[in-house]
């Protein structure tokens, strides 16, 4: 049965038998990934995968049920499923079917010309990014090499006349090098994502792979103390990424934020403006609705410095009194809703990171950062995580460095940037979303070294 004509006839057998009003929401995805080594493909997958989620209100219930097909016979088990689990949930907080939002954006993140490459071109794409990493530097060899594309198509119907698809498509690319000199060994690693083919350049991102690792040969550590640091463009992302749940309106009601009643207030320098924008173009989270049916906004979350509002799905938004800003969000079809950035960003500023390297004059450049799940407190905003990177002086770079820990306080580190970059990068990280920065500079961090 096709999609359309599945969710149609779900509801309305849904709503004669009993149901107030009831929601299919529908997701489906193509993947295809390829892993070379030494020039040889050593991993080939190319799956595809469907789910259905229906809800729907029973005797003042909510009940579920999930399935992976859409035959005739699947909708009258959906049915009874969703009924028995309604009977037995006991809800202590009211769910709503949303009746749709007055207007949405339309995205287009679907590149035609990406649908259709055949495997035999992604995976001479993904040679291509190895061979990068290998002829220009002798020292280097591949730990992994991954190229993924992802066709996807979300769809939401429900019985107060919300019907809404969005279908999106896009690569990723990665690659991990190792170089070894006189005992001396190194890992780096390049990521590249967006949906345009055109813009891929293989053999570049295997050489910046190549070229990280090799850079980092000969490091040894610093003197403890407090320095001035810039961040790298990925790593200040990373950092976000870790406490972007505390602008969440669901952890500052339960506690798990301490920007509880700081709305309009200062909590960053000026210099700092973040967005959750699911709008931007070519942007790797942008969406025209969210997973419960509200539209999709470009929210400015700090202005200049100043706190201006949280991140809400439904629930959370009704116990603030207020709106969702669109971003409740499931991880998969069988997943409860919860908040969830689009592309959550710092808003890069004009100064190149050449530049912020000239300003910075002396301090250290981080490049990489590890221990971020075990080293950082996503509540209290407290973080110490093992960095390498490099010495600069008079602006330049000088010896790279390694066995160092960076420490600070999140909440505390927004205060003291002191300028933003030009090179805003995406990435994907974790279950929050896609976060986004360019380089940053910070008037100080701890740094335990030797």
């Amino acid at each position: 049965m096709e999609r359309e004509q599945f969710q149609k006839e779900l509801m309305k057998r849904a709503l004669e038998q009993g149901f107030e009003h009831c929601e299919v929401y529908f997701e489906s995805a193509e993947n295809f990934e390829v892993l070379v080594l030494e020039g040889e493909i050593s991993h080939y997958e190319n799956s595809s995968q469907t789910g259905i989620c229906f809800r729907g209100i029973y005797n003042g219930s909510m009940g579920y049920a999930y399935a992976t097909t859409m035959e005739e016979e699947t909708i009258d088990y959906i049915i009874q499923q969703s009924k028995e689990n309604a009977e037995v949930i006991e809800e202590t907080e009211k769910e709503v079917i949303f009746e749709g939002s007055d207007e949405y954006t339309q995205i287009d993140s679907y590149n035609e010309n990406l649908k259709m490459l055949s495997p035999e071109q992604k995976m001479e794409a993904a040679k291509e990014m190895e061979k990068g990493a290998l002829q220009e530097y002798e020292q280097v060899s591949i730990d992994y090499c991954v190229l993924q594309t992802i066709d996807k198509t979300i769809a939401l119907s429900n019985s107060k006349g919300l019907s809404l698809c969005h279908r999106k498509n896009g690569i990723a690319a990665n690659i991990s090098t190792i170089a070894q000199q006189n005992g001396d060994v190194k890992t780096a690693s390049e990521d590249w994502i967006s949906n345009d083919w055109s813009a891929f350049y293989p053999q570049e991102i295997g050489r910046k792979a190549g070229q990280k690792a090799v850079s980092h040969l000969g490091a040894y550590s610093l003197e403890s103390g407090e320095y001035r640091v810039l961040l790298e463009n990925h790593v200040a992302a990373e950092l976000l990424s870790v406490f972007a749940g505390i602008f969440y309106g669901e952890n500052v009601q339960k506690g798990f934020s301490l920007l509880n009643g700081k709305l309009k207030e200062k909590i960053a320098s000026s210099k700092v403006t973040l967005r959750d924008d699911g709008l931007l173009k070519n942007a790797p989270g942008s969406v025209p609705f969210d997973h419960e049916g509200v539209a999709v906004k470009n929210k400015v979350i700090i202005e200049n410095g100043r706190l201006e509002t949280f991140l809400y799905n439904l629930k959370s938004a009704t116990k603030h009194n207020t709106v969702s800003t669109g971003n409740g969000f499931k991880d998969g079809y069988k997943s409860t809703v919860k908040t969830k950035c689009t592309n959550l960003y710092i808003q890069p500023g004009g100064k190149t990171p050449r530049t912020l390297m000239a300003q910075l004059g002396e301090g250290i450049l981080i490049t990489d950062i590890a221990g971020l799940h075990s080293g950082a407190n996503a509540i209290s905003g407290d973080f110490s995580l093992s960095a390498e990177g490099f010495w600069l002086e008079r602006g330049q770079i000088v010896r790279p460095v390694e066995q160092i820990t960076i420490g600070g306080n999140f909440y505390t580190m927004l205060k003291l940037i002191e300028e933003v970059g030009n090179d805003l990068k995406f990435i994907i990280q974790g279950s929050n979303g896609v976060m986004g920065a360019p380089m940053i500079m910070i008037k100080r961090l701890s740094v335990a070294g030797i």
